[in-house]
This record gives C-alpha cells, structure tokens and sequence, in this order.
C-alpha cells in the first residue's frame, strides 16, 4: 500500500466543503468528509483507479481523478509518484474544469505547476 499525502491547497479545499455543507447540515458535512478521506485512502491501495486527465496543457500529464464514493460527488486531483500518492485538489463534480483549469487565479494551477 502507498502513502497518500495531501497537497496544503487540499487541506483548505476539504475544509471549504465542510464548512459549506455544516451551514446546513453538520451530520452531512462530517459524512461528506469522511468519504473524501475514504476516497483518499483507497488510492493508496489502487492507484490507478482514476481516471486519466484529458487535460492538453503539459503540466497537467500523469494528472488522475477519482470521484468520491458516495454522491455528492466530489473529484480527487492525483498524481501518483514512485513511493506516495499525491492528492492535489478536490473539487466538486458540478465544476466547469476547463473553465478552473483555464483561470489563472485558481489554486488547480497552483497545485500542478510542482
């Protein structure tokens, strides 16, 4: 099994979704992150499960995502290197990606330009 590690932007990413997901409901928010995390933890068993980018942009080869287990559906950015897996962001499902990958201000680019 490989170490998952986690990118500092994905800390503040799953720490956004939480808290929008605690206004409403906090039972929700806490189920929504454990999956995340089970999601995570999963890709160091496998990690080729995700699906390979279709990114055209360079940077971004190797890139994998895998949806969360249970709906609402969030994506798991990775990459996997020789002895870890790298988590680089988790975005939700509903996103526009080549519209978050194409802004220059967003923390995707941030993430995948290491």
């Amino acid at each position: 099994m490989m170490a998952v590690v986690f990118d500092p932007v994905v800390v503040d990413d799953l720490e956004e979704i939480v808290n929008y997901i605690a206004q409403d409901n906090v039972v929700a928010a806490d189920a929504v992150r454990r999956d995340i995390l089970d999601t995570a933890e999963s890709l160091g068993e496998q990690p080729g499960l995700g699906i390979r980018s279709r990114f055209s942009a360079p940077r971004f080869a190797g890139i994998r995502f895998l949806p969360s287990l249970q709906p609402p559906t969030y994506l798991l950015f990775y990459r996997e290197l020789s002895e870890e897996v790298e988590v680089l962001r988790i975005l939700h499902g509903a996103r526009s990606l080549p519209h978050v990958a194409a802004r220059r201000d967003d923390r995707l680019l941030v993430s995948l330009q290491a």
